[in-house]
């Protein structure tokens, strides 16, 4: 029986709104609230499947999202080191901001490609 599906959908299609129009991002915690096999089962019919799948690995919370076949929503899976799934999301966004490069992530990024290309140099011969 159809629970929560078609408040959800409203609410996705509210915050697909917001995001064209003022760039305001929305995240719904999925299996936080009461959703039954057919709600799940609606959402993923209307959602359909995008072509982009993302992967990030990690020891601690491997995360993967998966683009739906309305741009701008994707599907997150959170999972736990055992691989169970902890959380599911659904984020209306451009692109989920955890698979994002950090800002952190770059600075450090920036020295150890430095320090490999002054590696490279090292090893190139003398004149």
């Amino acid at each position: 029986m159809l629970m929560n599906a078609p408040a959800l959908l409203y609410e996705i299609l509210q915050a697909l709104k917001d995001l064209y129009e003022r760039g305001e991002e929305h995240i719904i915690y999925a299996n936080k609230i009461p959703i039954s096999d057919e709600d799940r089962e609606a959402l993923l019919d209307i959602l359909g499947e995008g072509q982009v799948k993302i992967r990030l690995e990690s020891n601690t919370q491997p995360v993967e999202w998966r683009e739906t076949g309305i741009s701008g929503v994707w599907i997150g899976v959170f999972y736990d080191r055992d691989n169970k799934p902890i959380l599911e999301t659904i984020e209306i966004t451009y692109f989920p901001k955890l698979a994002m490069a950090q800002k952190e992530d770059v600075e450090e990024a920036i020295q150890k490609l430095k320090e490999r290309i002054e590696n490279l140099l090292d090893k190139l011969p003398k004149e």
